[in-house]
């Protein structure tokens, strides 16, 4: 099995996601993860709760995580029950965000990420851009450094999951379920913006993976492409003409292949 073969799938809690529904999750393991396939898909319950400490739609904290995990329990077993139907039941993995995310590699792995990035005065930038957004719109308002830092903790775990998974582990096709909006900050999208950036792999080579949207039509981005935002329609992206992984900040999607 060859590193093009093998899929990361984030699966973020969203109230409406199409992973909540069994036709959402069949069409995923038609589309990518046919049987011949190896994947590893991370349910973010974690993200859940940080999403919604930034929002206030919780009781107390440890309320949200029991909540969270419900959730992701009933999601996790809902694609673990259409694995085995698809026949793709052996050959992937279905895990919550903490068994990731307390592994030994990983907690090594992910603070020297964070650092990289927090350092990077255009991450940096982009990253506050984006929470100065979204804690504006969606915060309650009642404590608005401690919301800021939840949805910073919030795109740096989600940063370093990504990019563990994709270029440590290998499983170097991420399929997003949502196309991204080109106007929407995206630190991951600018991490792999140029070669000089903290995405450099160890050998000083580009990263190696590729982003793709299963459920609105069938384009892969190259993962220096990709942005994080709100849905919109496939037909708004527009290809670039002879991109090679220095994609900037507002430059249009390159388009890469059918997925």
């Amino acid at each position: 099995m060859t590193l093009q073969d093998r899929y990361f799938v984030p699966v973020c809690l969203y109230p409406h996601t199409k992973y909540r529904t069994a036709a959402g999750v069949t069409a995923l393991f038609e589309k990518y993860i046919v049987p011949s396939r190896e994947y590893l898909i991370v349910v973010a319950d974690r993200l859940l709760v940080l999403d919604r400490l930034v929002t206030g739609r919780y009781f107390t904290i440890d309320s949200a995580v029991i909540k969270a995990r419900r959730e992701a329990e009933q999601v996790s077993s809902l694609i673990e029950r259409m694995a085995r139907k698809a026949g793709a039941g052996a050959s992937g993995r279905v895990v919550f965000w903490d068994e990731v995310a307390e592994t030994a590699e990983f907690s090594e792995f992910a603070p020297r990420l964070r650092q990289a990035v927090s350092a990077d005065a255009f991450l940096a930038e982009a990253i506050e851009e984006f929470i100065d957004r979204r804690v504006t719109r969606f915060g309650s308002g009642s404590a608005p450094d401690r919301e800021r830092a939840h949805e910073r903790d919030y795109l740096l775990s989600e940063v370093c999951m990504s990019v563990y998974c994709t270029e440590v582990l290998g499983f170097c096709n991420e399929v997003w379920e949502r196309p991204p909006a080109p106007e929407i900050p995206d630190p991951l999208k600018l991490l792999y913006a140029a070669p000089t950036r903290a995405g450099q792999r160890r050998d000083g080579q580009a990263g190696r993976s590729q982003a793709s949207f299963p459920l609105f039509g069938s384009r892969s981005l190259r993962r220096s492409d990709r942005r994080r935002g709100p849905r919109v329609e496939p037909g708004a992206f527009q290809p670039c003409a002879g991109t090679t992984g220095a994609i900037r900040l507002g430059a249009c999607v390159s388009l890469t292949g059918q997925g």
